[in-house]
């Protein structure tokens, strides 16, 4: 296909766990963000306020659609529930009809790995190929997958969770309720968990990082072993559904190096489940960029 031009109008919301960022579209341009922490109390009316507030203060009666990339899992009728409740907590939100009774306008709610996928998909490395991956790797790990243009959705939204799904290399319990997860081995959380388990109490990913570049042993075995375990879900995304391409997003995605470490790895697996992976080219505009379409 193609490549398209960009030129949706309308406020986006990326809203992860670390972090909340907000953008105000007119016809592809963006006119201006908001970022700031995730407010993170495991209670719904927080998020809810959270999001609200954002939206307010980019002037909602200039845009005519409001679209909101999500962490977690998102139903066809626009409920909210987490999935790793350990990092936001264990709720429903109908968040669609929230937001459309508080803003009366229309808007997309929407996984926010699935978002970026159809971001790039459209409009960023993934564009010349038929079947997208798409792993974000930042507190946690999400995937999205686009097949013949679509995105892959189901009705209670689980569909393409796949940083849900066991890793050959992980052991302990995820915040999903599952054992031996992507991520739990491979997420920024997982890397903070196995620095503190090796005596580095209150390290974040991002101090992992920045001490392997002091060549560290320690912080680059943590970081070894997270694009171990990627390489390995990539190839698995190969294998479910032969995918063409699979881009890396998230902070420890689009880390230095880090994305020749998992290609590095993957080299490793049979010839068969190769698969050509890149960096993300839009960064963190990718999932806005998908919710507007």
């Amino acid at each position: 296909m193609n490549k398209k031009i960009f030129n949706k109008s309308g406020i986006a919301i990326d809203f992860g766990a670390t972090k909340i960022s907000v953008s105000q579209i007119f016809k592809g341009k963006f006119k201006k963000t908001i970022t700031e922490p995730t407010s993170i109390h495991k209670i719904a009316n927080n998020y809810i306020q959270q999001i609200e507030k954002n939206i307010k203060n980019l002037n909602i009666s200039k845009s005519k659609k409001i679209g909101i990339a999500i962490t977690g899992r998102v139903d066809q009728y626009g409920n909210w529930y987490p999935v790793n409740k350990e990092n936001l907590g264990n709720f429903k939100i109908p968040l669609k009809k929230l937001i459309e009774k508080k803003f009366n306008t229309a808007s997309t709610i929407i996984n926010d790995a699935t978002a970026a996928a159809l971001g790039e998909a459209n409009y960023g490395k993934g564009f010349k190929y038929k079947r997208v991956g798409y792993i974000t790797i930042s507190s946690g790990i999400g995937v999205g997958v686009i097949l013949n243009n679509k995105p892959l959705l189901s009705e209670n939204g689980l569909a393409g969770h796949l940083g849900f799904t066991t890793s050959t290399l992980a052991k302990t319990k995820c915040g999903s309720g599952r054992i031996g997860t992507f991520e739990s081995i491979a997420s920024g959380k997982a890397m903070s968990k196995i620095a503190k388990q090796k005596g580095h109490k209150n390290i974040s990913a991002k101090e992992i990082f920045k001490l392997s570049f002091q060549n560290k042993k320690w912080a680059k075995e943590i970081i070894d072993l997270s694009a171990k375990s990627v390489s390995e879900l990539c190839a698995n995304l190969k294998a479910i559904f032969d995918i063409d391409i699979i881009i890396l997003g998230g902070s420890i995605g689009m880390a230095q190096g880090y994305v020749e470490l998992v290609k590095k790895n993957l080299k490793k697996e049979p010839k068969l489940f190769h698969v050509k992976v890149v960096k993300s080219s839009l960064g963190v505009k990718a999932s806005k960029m998908g919710v507007l379409l």
